[in-house]
């Protein structure tokens, strides 16, 4: 196989291709939540937009980009199917993941070119087995968004060769895994979030890498930043952004639609206070959920990590989390029984953004009890 000769793809090639992603979404959202599952068009629109190439290396022919760009583009998916900006959020994070595999591993995967729909199971389960050369690797791994269009899928397991159990990751071609439809959750069902099941592959050594060394970041100036970096400056980017496009088109489309409603009285139902009073407070809640998330992407690509940042950052993480499904909550009481019809996008938006707060991510105790630390502890507040 042969290094890939691709031009590396510029932040508005990117922004471009997440808007004509963003259209195809929105053309097949209702079916991708009806069949727990993105369609296939869906799923070529996030590869050629550029979200599987925009974390990899650049020897690859990879962008190796901004995560201000990645937020941006997540978020401009998000106005059109939340679960396709999802599914782009976890292309992207796969690519940041795999670029710390060994040159091998990465000319395995990347040879031919960057543009690999990537897939993975970060929970450390199944059982993992060292033998020589590698590795053996068997069970059931949940919750792999995508994983029905991956070309190679990721799975987490401990290694207790070296005594001390090691969380390791290890990358699986498709021909080593089948896929198990375990999906029907009530929201993001376009995720296809299933199962991926592994009986006894071998996985070698080429082919996997620590957890630790994806949290911490190479730390070499010679890379660029999303490869610097600690994984929490932006990992929680990754889902929340999705969330962001996906409240605001929520908000205009209730607001378009809320102008010509009329009450039983026929009064015009703008002319409500709690009706005025939630478009406008959803609105700040949007705005200032944008900017919590611009501030920790800008930081992140900065790359100049102080003891305060990865906490700050995870804490904003969270805080957006809570402001996008507060602003969900406002349209859809308001919304009436109207706004409850399956039809409604409205209500699809509404679960999404629920299942999105779920996330381990973006956990408010979590993400509090680490910036509490950092300053009660004596840290620093910028």
């Amino acid at each position: 196989m042969s290094v890939s000769t691709h031009p590396v793809r510029e932040s508005a090639a990117l922004l471009d291709g997440a808007r004509s992603a963003r259209a195809v979404a929105r053309e097949h959202a209702a079916e991708a939540d009806r069949r727990y599952r993105l369609e296939p068009a869906a799923a070529e629109a996030l590869t050629a937009a550029g979200f599987a190439r925009h974390f990899v290396p650049a020897r690859w022919g990879g962008t190796a980009g901004g995560v201000a760009d990645a937020a941006q583009a997540l978020s401009i998916v998000g106005e059109g199917c939340m679960s396709a900006a999802w599914t782009g959020g976890v292309m992207l994070a796969l690519g940041r993941m795999c670029a710390n595999l060994p040159a091998e591993g990465q000319q395995e995967i990347w040879g031919d070119g960057p543009d690999v729909h990537l897939a993975g199971s970060v929970l450390p389960a199944g059982r993992v087995e060292a033998v020589p050369g590698g590795w053996r690797l068997s069970g059931e791994w949940p919750y792999a968004s995508g994983v029905d269009f991956a070309r190679w899928t990721t799975v987490g397991g401990l290694d207790h060769s070296p005594g001390e159990p090691v969380f390791r990751h290890f990358v699986l071609p498709r021909g080593d895994y089948t896929v198990r439809e375990t999906w029907r959750n009530v929201g993001l069902r376009g995720t296809g979030s299933n199962s991926v099941v592994v009986a006894d592959a071998f996985v070698p050594r080429h082919r996997s890498f620590t957890h630790a060394a994806v949290l911490n970041g190479s730390g070499s100036a010679a890379d660029p930043p999303c490869h610097r970096i600690p994984y929490k400056l932006f990992n929680g980017i990754l889902f929340v952004a999705p969330g962001v496009g996906a409240v605001r088109e929520a908000l205009h489309e209730w607001a378009r639609w809320t102008a010509g409603r009329r009450e039983a009285n026929r009064s015009r139902t703008v002319d409500r206070p709690s009706v005025r009073f939630a478009v406008s407070t959803a609105g700040t809640e949007v705005d200032t959920a944008t900017m919590l998330i611009a501030r920790a992407a800008a930081a992140a690509d900065l790359a100049e990590v102080t003891p305060e940042l990865p906490v700050r950052s995870t804490r904003d993480f969270a805080a957006a989390a809570d402001l996008l499904v507060a602003a969900a909550n406002r349209l859809f009481r308001v919304s009436g029984t109207h706004g409850q019809a399956e039809s409604n996008p409205i209500q699809r938006v509404w679960r999404d953004v629920h299942c999105m707060a779920g996330h381990s991510a973006l956990q408010p105790d979590q993400s509090a009890d680490g910036w509490a630390n950092h300053v009660l502890g004596g840290g620093s507040i910028a």
